[in-house]
């Protein structure tokens, strides 16, 4: 008669460790997950760059954080029919994620809430039939009935997934703002704001952009970072009231619709489709949204009008030379065989909005009348943590053998004197504008005060950027050289009142320099006049430049060196 061993008492211990470890793994948060039915085109895509986009509460970011998790400790994603989907990471090294957040208060409350941390909207609880710990269900009504013995899942990454090793980077280890996770398979996952410079040089398998972001132009930096590993972006987000690179993004995965394997796609998600938030909660929320809200906070749709400060600011229609050539009339004409450089003829401004955090600098330009009324934003200064010596010795690159009109400034801000400083900001960057030699022929090296009629000058912007019956707006933009001007005012956003109804004024905390600098500009009612011949640069070969300049018609456009040409 064959008899079972006996076990000794530490095989007994270390098998009842097993099974208790591998019952702790069947309730980890990423085993639990079960993507819904519409969730899954997500899941099963292939595509380099994707877009989420969806209400608030739509489900969006939990799923978004659950495709980071499995990339991230190799673990595949479970289908609704409880099989494993295929899994789209590398699996034969480790991987380095990057996390991207609008502020640093984003990766403590989003991200490591998320990935990190038991979640009290996702919950679990055991199977009647199996046993088994499931995802909970609220929609049905077995479930609803036992809504007391839901518990919260554990973590999407699991503290055992760790490094053993200083598994954590901290900036604020109490706010949970990291700045590295390194796992024990040696994957990293690095956290950023969108509000510095993007990092470059690393090779990224996966980056997750959660919401809005500060500078749509991080995003083709962030695009190049995946290149070599063949990697993937994935955005989740509000698009509220949208910005350029989401705009973009939205536009690709449309016109890529009908390839059988997109390199971008998007899917929506939709607050009303959330089973897990109660039917009659989620209607008494879409009844109380006006229709704006609706699509936005509702279905996820980007609204372009009522919440933006300038609804009909288009890079698009507002770009000179136009994108389309037989749009171009004169001005149009003259911009683009100078390469968006205006003439030597055409009255130039520059008007500045100081500040060490965000100062701004605009270059504009007002062209002879005989080619048509309108003022065209011609370049751009944008250095974020600057004094005004280093703004000054920009502008002095751009303006060099170049005649200039007026400057302009913020009239409060130039005011006032910062603590620890013997002098106004205005006579600080008048006196640095003097040490590098620029100086207009109203001001010399000193600056005007723009208009501070805050609401007036928001309706003269306004008014410029109307499209007039020739088909072209007064207010143009040479869209290449401004980057900076472009975003700020697609991403100009207006203010909501206590009770969350927007109101006729800018909001607050934007990074809206350059804004400023064009209502400055415009209110000023700028004129055409006659400029006064340029400084001579040195060098020889700026004689025959001065001498032809003699005998120019101020009026005439043929004299189209201008700073950019020069330098």
């Amino acid at each position: 008669m064959n008899r079972k061993p006996q076990l000794s008492n530490k095989q007994q211990g270390r098998l009842a460790d097993l099974a208790a470890e591998s019952a702790r793994r069947a309730t980890e948060g990423l085993r639990i997950f079960r993507p819904l039915p519409y969730q899954m085109p997500f899941f099963l895509s292939t595509a380099s760059e994707y877009l989420v986009r969806g209400g608030n509460r739509s489900g969006k970011t939990y799923c978004v954080a659950a495709e980071v998790a499995s990339a991230a400790t190799g673990i595949p994603i479970t289908g609704p029919d409880d099989k494993p989907l295929p899994f789209k990471y590398p699996t034969d090294r480790p991987l380095l994620i990057w996390l991207i957040g609008y502020g640093e208060t984003h990766i403590g409350d989003t991200f490591h809430r998320m990935l990190f941390r038991r979640n009290p909207e996702f919950k679990m609880i055991r199977d009647r039939e199996t046993n088994r710990w499931r995802a909970f269900r609220p929609w049905e009504e077995e479930d609803a009935a036992r809504v007391k013995e839901a518990r919260m899942t554990p973590p999407m990454i699991p503290a055992r997934m760790l490094a053993s090793k200083e598994p954590w980077a901290w900036k604020d280890k109490a706010k949970r703002h990291f700045t590295i996770c390194r796992l024990s398979n040696g994957t990293e996952l690095h956290a950023f704001t969108s509000k510095g410079e993007p990092k470059m040089g690393d090779p990224v398998d996966l980056i997750w952009v959660d919401e809005r972001i500060m500078f749509s132009r991080h995003y083709a930096e962030w695009q190049a970072r995946i290149s070599d590993r063949k990697g993937r972006i994935i955005w989740s987000s509000w698009p509220g009231y949208g910005n350029a690179a989401l705009i973009d993004l939205i536009r690709r995965a449309k016109r890529e619709k009908k390839r059988e394997k997109p390199d971008v796609e998007e899917i929506r998600f939709r607050f009303s489709d959330n089973p897990f938030i109660d039917a009659e909660e989620k209607a008494k929320r879409i009844r109380g949204w006006s229709p704006d809200e609706r699509m936005s906070r509702d279905e996820g749709q980007l609204i372009e009008g009522r919440g933006r400060v300038y609804p009909s600011f288009s890079q698009l229609v507002h770009s000179t030379p136009c994108e389309d050539k037989a749009m171009d009339d004169k001005v149009d004409e003259i911009l683009r065989k100078t390469n968006g450089v205006p003439p030597h003829t055409w009255r130039r401004d520059l008007i500045l909005d100081p500040g060490h955090a965000y100062p701004g600098v605009l270059f504009c330009a007002i062209p002879p009348p005989k080619f048509g009324d309108c003022g065209v934003v011609y370049d751009e200064v944008f250095l974020p943590q600057s004094d005004a010596e280093m703004l000054a010795a920009a502008c002095s690159s751009k303006m060099q053998g170049v005649a200039f009109e007026s400057f302009w400034i913020d009239a409060h801000a130039s005011a006032q004197t910062p603590m620890g400083f013997s002098k106004t900001v205005m006579e600080q960057y008048s006196n640095a504008f003097a040490r590098h030699r620029l100086s207009s022929r109203m001001t010399g090296s000193n600056f005007q005060w723009g208009s501070d009629d805050i609401e007036a000058g928001l309706g003269l912007v306004r008014a410029k950027l109307m499209v007039r019956p020739n088909g072209r707006p007064w207010l143009r933009v040479v869209a290449s050289a401004c980057p900076n001007f472009v975003q700020q005012m697609e991403l100009y956003e207006k203010a909501k009142d206590a009770h969350g109804y927007i109101i006729d004024k800018p909001a607050p905390r934007q990074v809206d320099p350059l804004c400023d600098c064009v209502r400055y500009w415009v209110s000023s009612d700028p004129q055409y006049v006659i400029p006064d011949r340029p400084a001579p640069p040195p060098g020889v070969a700026y004689t025959v430049f001065h001498e032809e300049w003699k005998k120019k018609d101020p009026e005439d456009s043929s004299m189209s060196v201008g700073a950019g040409a020069i330098a």
